[in-house]
């Protein structure tokens, strides 16, 4: 439909005439149209840069190109998987450019732990098929274990009461599912196939997979030399990052919501400098008259006088009704109302289509508000729209319910931020039981979910620099700042974050517990550990880091600002916290570090998570 009126629009446009399209529906085609975008975008950028780097990280051309067949073959089935749910769920226009995000980042994410194990292997004189084995019984454990985790962090989004949330987590979960079955299946048959191949087109001289051991060990002792400093120096600075959300404000983008580039923006843009963004978002009144029904004369006066009191309102701009007929005298307008086949049968027909309902019980009220209308002076109108109502409606036994984009909005925000305690504290206790059972630990959930918190709070503060208050706009695109940041972005970035903190998690915390394991001191054990899977993190949160900023420059204001927040988190987790105050904190905590108390261990010893040898 948008098509066509735009195409119908085209045959009369002039030099001195141009249309614009706004509303819902154009907006929600548009958008549509930049998640193609978006996801063709991520390919033809965010693929190459990752190449690069996963070659800066092999060394070897043949290795780096294994993780992006993983992701693409992951998210090609993923929208497979997608298409045949789309018959009987409705998924959000969003989900597109969301599962392209996260199945590149985490397809590639996963497969370089993989391929980094098989490779070790393949150095260590194994056979290809018995390298394979090894590489899925050791780093394929790691790799199901974080996945899971990570999907129980994602499950977040399906607590809300809401089908948009909902949908766009359940695209993710399935994404990070099928990533983990072609990393388990799919991954070690070609890494088998290819065998000492996978090291063929070296670009360095140097043994592939030992080039920044060295590096990353000296880092590790570095920080158990100095811990106090290392972790207070790093929480501090994540709690400065942070502080900027304590203003955070959040509200629906609506018809705001896509870039200025977009036409739909340019035509908001342009109702705003005459005045009319009010004719986007009318209130809706629906007046129920019971077996009386409309077609009734005291149903129409009421209409009528309704109609009437309504546009006496100061805030009100303008009543659209049934009795809405300009150029038709009121008398005869009752008379073509006095049955229903009469009035679909008269000059009015269309208007009664309009505005009265099939079964002629119910009719339809808009209520324009003047534009500009404050939240305070809104939620004032719906009441004196309310009062009125009922006190004119009530005489005759009718009643009437108001609703609308305004109130459709202030109630989706109330939904879902009514529903985000629950979410969190689910993910916080689903956490704390896992990551507590696998690694035979208080301190081990304790400090993940403080530490991802923090890394939760650094991504808010920079959002709401930029995205609200305007520092730094023009980088991502924007020419001020919003004034307040997207209803949605808040329980995304903290259910999408949490979610893939925990691959680094447990990727490092599963070497040190390994290492305390095989009888290491715990320095030791904390030291080995950064030296064998420093590269890995570093390298895999760059390539997401990559991945992610290619979204910051997405025509929608959601996207553009997920991408933002979640670049900033992985860049944030897998150098301040991963790589400097985890270490730290659990060098400082000493065999504490492997407590539990007796009924918990004998809880884990039944359950047996084993996700040591990654």
């Amino acid at each position: 439909a948008v098509v066509q009126i735009n195409d119908l629009a085209s045959q009369f446009e002039t030099d001195d005439v141009q249309f614009y399209l706004a509303g819902g529906a154009a907006s929600k085609f548009e958008l549509e149209e930049i998640g193609k975008r978006d996801a063709t975008r991520a390919e033809l950028y965010g693929l190459p840069l990752s190449l690069v780097v996963l070659v800066l990280v092999f060394g070897a051309v043949v290795a780096s190109t294994l993780p992006l067949i993983n992701a693409l073959v992951s998210i090609m089935m993923s929208f497979a998987a997608l298409f045949l749910l789309g018959y009987v769920l409705e998924f959000a226009s969003f989900t597109q450019s969301i599962v392209t995000m996260l199945g590149m980042a985490t397809g590639i994410d996963y497969a370089l732990v993989m391929v980094n194990r098989f490779r070790e292997e393949i150095r260590n004189k194994q056979t290809p098929a018995d390298a394979a084995a090894i590489t899925v019984a050791t780093a394929g454990k790691a790799v199901a274990f974080s996945g899971f985790t990570s999907m129980v962090g994602l499950s977040a989004l399906l607590v809300p009461p809401l089908a948009f949330i909902r949908s766009i987590g359940l695209g993710i979960i399935l994404v990070l599912f099928v990533g983990i079955l072609v990393a388990l299946t799919a991954l070690p048959a070609m890494l088998t196939l290819l065998g000492k191949r996978v090291n063929a087109l070296k670009v360095s001289r140097r043994e592939p997979g030992t080039r920044s051991r060295a590096f990353w060990e000296g880092r590790a002792v570095a920080v158990m030399r100095n811990s106090r400093a290392w972790a207070a120096g790093g929480i501090i600075v994540l709690f400065i990052i942070s502080f900027p959300m304590l203003n955070m404000r959040v509200s629906e983008t609506g018809n705001a919501g896509l870039s200025p580039r977009t036409d739909t923006y340019q035509s908001l843009q342009i109702l705003q400098d005459i005045g009319l963004t009010g004719a986007l978002s009318p209130y809706q009144l629906l007046v129920d008259f019971g077996e009386q029904g409309f077609y009734h004369p005291s149903s129409v006066r009421d209409v009528s006088e309704l109609t009437r009191e309504l546009e006496a309102l100061p805030e009100v701009e303008a009543v659209f009704s049934a009795t809405t007929a300009p150029g038709i005298p009121r008398l005869f307008l009752y008379q073509y109302y006095a049955r229903q086949d009469v009035a679909l049968g008269s000059e009015i027909a269309p208007l009664a289509r309009a505005t009265v309902g099939a079964s002629g019980q119910t009719s339809l009220l808009l209520v324009y508000p003047q534009s500009g209308l404050g939240v305070r002076a809104a939620q004032e109108l719906e009441s004196q729209i309310t009062t009125l109502s009922n006190a004119l409606l009530a005489e005759n036994g009718a009643s009437a319910q108001l609703g609308g984009g305004i109130i459709r909005e202030r109630e989706w925000a109330d939904a879902l931020y009514a529903s985000m305690p629950t979410a969190i504290s689910l993910v916080y206790l689903a956490t704390f039981v896992l990551l507590g059972l696998a690694f035979r630990s208080l301190v081990v959930p304790l400090k993940c979910i403080f530490l991802n918190t923090l890394t939760v709070t650094g991504a808010f503060g920079l959002i709401t620099l930029i995205f609200q208050e305007g520092i730094g706009a023009r980088l991502v695109g924007l020419n001020t700042g919003l004034g307040f940041v997207d209803t949605s972005v808040p329980l995304f970035v903290f259910a999408i974050v949490f979610g893939l903190s925990m691959d680094y998690e447990v990727f490092l915390v599963s070497r040190i517990f390994e290492n305390h394991e095989r009888g290491l001191s715990d320095e030791d054990a904390v030291v080995q550990a950064m030296a064998t899977t420093g590269s890995v993190i570093s390298s895999a949160a760059t390539i997401m880091v990559v991945v992610f900023s290619v979204f910051i420059f997405s025509e929608v204001i959601l996207i553009k600002t997920l991408g933002l927040g979640l670049a900033t988190a992985v860049l944030l987790d897998a150098t301040i916290v991963r790589l400097t105050v985890l270490p730290a904190v659990m060098n400082l905590a000493g065999k504490w570090t492997w407590w539990l108390p007796a009924p918990m261990r004998k809880l884990a010893d039944r359950v047996k998570i084993d996700v040591s040898h990654n």
